[in-house]
């Protein structure tokens, strides 16, 4: 499945009156491309839209490409088409089915990570209708863990007990939130929500927001992850991946920090083309960010200077003021830490919630 999706709403019709249904939503929604039969082509004035022949075609390749969908048809039809391309509500698209009066929106997959139960909503709007959800937590007013996760952007791990902590929500469990940072009261709902690590118990379920490590308890419990840490990184020429990994695994030991939260691994524009700092990047799977040497001369003053540095590139340092810039002014964590032929420091970028 190609992971590049469209942001605009996919609505597919088969029959005229779903037909005008969906040019409908097309006047009053933004970002609408409309799927609708060749038979029915119509000279309506609305500019994206694609008439096919292959139905079954035409879905696959909407399922694929798209984030959001509306199918405007019987679920039935959609359920057995939709079938064979299913993998998981981290991976597959909203999906919304309605009646052709628009009586109802029915949230059909991935109602809270991919966002249909908002989508269903939001067509209900425009028709009139009513949204049908049905996830537990939504129809018993309780939180659920992968749509705070979306919320906050941050990731779940392990993803496998999600079900089993939204099933605890919705049954009416206090489950634990700790935060390492200040949660806004809107995100506290639902939960017995902790600020320190001193309150955390010994027992019961508990959802750890931090990008620290966490030490085991052998309680139930989820980590949410923040990609909040930048790692800048400076290095000589000729440095092998192994030395690279090494020193950004030593860094986030020493600061006590999950490999999950890594953000990006950012150094000087001179060294961008770098193997060893391309494969870490492509290792940790997460971006090589490239800092221009002129804003790293503005920083003199904030860290701490090599002359050797200095000579080789015509700035005094890399991996902090790195860090700093690439993490749009984030504080360092881990300061400059010499390892081999790798220096290496931490910045924790601020989190949306806190600006």
């Amino acid at each position: 499945m190609n992971s590049v999706r469209h942001d605009s709403i996919a609505v597919l019709a088969l029959t005229a009156g779903g037909a005008q249904l969906a040019r409908n939503l097309a006047r009053e929604l933004d970002k609408v491309h409309l799927y609708l039969p060749m038979r029915l082509q119509h000279p309506a004035n609305i500019k994206d839209i694609t008439y096919f022949t292959d139905w079954r075609q035409t879905a696959r390749d909407v399922f694929q490409h798209h984030r959001q969908i509306v199918f405007i048809m019987a679920c039935g039809i959609v359920v057995r088409t939709l079938a064979p391309w299913l993998t998981d509500k981290g991976k597959d698209p909203a999906v919304v089915v309605m009646d052709e009066r628009g009586q109802y929106a029915i949230s059909l997959l991935s109602g809270h990570v991919g966002g249909a139960n908002e989508l269903a909503q939001q067509v209900a709007r425009v028709t009139g209708g009513t949204p049908v959800i049905t996830t537990a937590t939504d129809v018993n007013g309780a939180p659920a863990v992968d749509l705070l996760a979306q919320q906050l952007s941050c990731t779940v791990y392990p993803a496998s007990r999600v079900k089993l902590f939204n099933r605890w929500l919705a049954e009416g469990e206090r489950v634990k939130l700790y935060s390492r940072w200040p949660l806004p009261a809107d995100l506290q709902q639902g939960f017995a929500y902790l600020d320190t690590l001193d309150q955390v118990p010994g027992s019961g379920p508990i959802i750890y927001l931090t990008n620290q490590l966490v030490p085991a308890t052998g309680q139930p419990r989820l980590l949410l992850r923040p990609r909040n840490l930048v790692v800048g990184i400076g290095c000589r020429q000729g440095v092998t991946l192994g030395q690279v990994i090494t020193a950004v695994k030593t860094a986030c030991k020493l600061g006590g920090f999950s490999l999950l939260s890594l953000a990006c691994l950012a150094t000087v524009d001179l060294k961008l083309q770098e193997p060893a700092l391309q494969q870490a990047a492509a290792y940790f799977k997460v971006p090589l960010v490239a800092v221009a040497r002129e804003e790293i001369a503005k920083l003199e003053g904030q860290f701490t200077p090599s002359d050797f540095v200095r000579q080789k590139i015509g700035v005094g340092g890399v991996c902090e003021p790195a860090a700093m810039l690439a993490s749009n002014g984030g504080q360092i964590m881990v300061t400059k830490q010499k390892l081999g032929p790798v220096t290496v420091a931490i910045a924790e970028a601020r989190l949306w919630w806190l600006a």
